[in-house]
């Protein structure tokens, strides 16, 4: 249960889809959603807020994006700094970083690195859970050849151990709304279940951005389910911009928080995606993230993450 609960802890990296088969059971968003008045014209015009929910929960292409960085070559800054309880920062890391893409392999190099605090234990290893994630997900170990897969969904693979929980980890970020895998507080991350729509308020919108067309959807808690110690809710806030001309995910904002006598996390993620030689790809990637655990200590960080130089 430990490193489960971990895992969802660290949903910050950058936290699409895949929630199943139409059902019933979903019937009942479509009667409380809020629709602008710009789309409720595009109701009218032809556009389905049926198939666009449906779209929402088994839409991929947030995932494309981020496995379209396999095969450029780009460059990327990183920096991380974690705080005390007193905001007061204990330790950092900042770097530049340039990935090395050719004829289907990829390596990275770093330099610029400014380390200040207790960020690395003796020789170099990563002291705090969260880099140890973001390292993961965003560093490559040596050379990495043909792993191209275009067919390659986020469930495809079956591993164990710490393969076993990015995985699930990736279902989590890129589903935001399908039921976890983690005893006792997995259900409430379901938030299209008919037992959690009493929760939240869900609303599609039509904004730009970036300058763009999008529609946008938007869940948030009522307030009255506001606070994390009430344990009713773990997301708190979830809007995710789709791009109207292509319905592409071209944003998501997150906020979750939960609170229990074990253990408690306030995390907030944001996600930008650009486009390059005809391919979605991640732009930035911000977080803060405040969680405490059973037998890891509390961890309070920033990191944010810019890519670019694609090509």
């Amino acid at each position: 249960m430990k490193k489960n609960l971990c895992l969802f802890l660290i949903l910050i990296f950058i936290n699409t889809n895949s929630i199943g088969q139409v059902d019933s059971t979903y019937n009942g968003i479509y009667n409380v959603i809020h629709l602008d008045s710009f789309v409720v014209v595009a109701a009218k015009k032809g556009f389905d807020v049926h198939d666009f929910i449906e779209m929402v929960k088994t839409d991929e292409t947030f995932y494309t994006a981020f496995r379209n960085l396999r095969s450029f070559n780009y460059s990327f800054s990183n920096d991380i700094t974690f705080f005390d309880k007193r905001d007061k920062i204990k330790a950092l890391y900042q770097s530049n970083c340039k990935q090395l893409y050719n004829n289907t392999c990829r390596e990275m190099l770093c330099q610029n690195e400014t380390i200040e605090g207790n960020y690395y234990k003796k020789r170099k290893k990563t002291r705090y859970y969260t880099s140890k994630m973001y390292e993961r997900l965003f560093f490559t170990k040596g050379k990495i050849c043909g792993e191209e897969n275009p067919k390659e969904t986020i469930r495809d693979k079956e591993e164990s151990g710490m393969e076993k929980h990015v995985n699930e980890l990736k279902k989590l970020i890129f589903s935001p709304g399908e039921k976890a895998n983690i005893p006792l507080i997995g259900q409430k991350t379901a938030i299209f279940e008919e037992d959690m729509m009493a929760y939240y308020d869900y609303a599609i919108l039509s904004k730009k951005y970036k300058g763009i067309d999008c529609y946008v959807f938007k869940v948030k808690v009522k307030p009255k389910f506001q606070t994390k110690k009430q344990g009713k809710t773990i997301i708190k806030y979830l809007e995710t911009y789709f791009e109207k001309s292509n319905l592409q995910v071209l944003a998501r904002n997150y906020e979750l928080a939960y609170s229990t006598a074990a253990f408690d996390f306030d995390v907030k993620m944001h996600i930008g995606l650009g486009k390059y030689n005809e391919k979605y790809i991640p732009i930035f990637i911000e977080y803060d993230g405040n969680w405490d655990i059973p037998f890891k200590k509390r961890e309070i960080s920033h990191f944010k993450i810019k890519f670019s130089a694609f090509k």
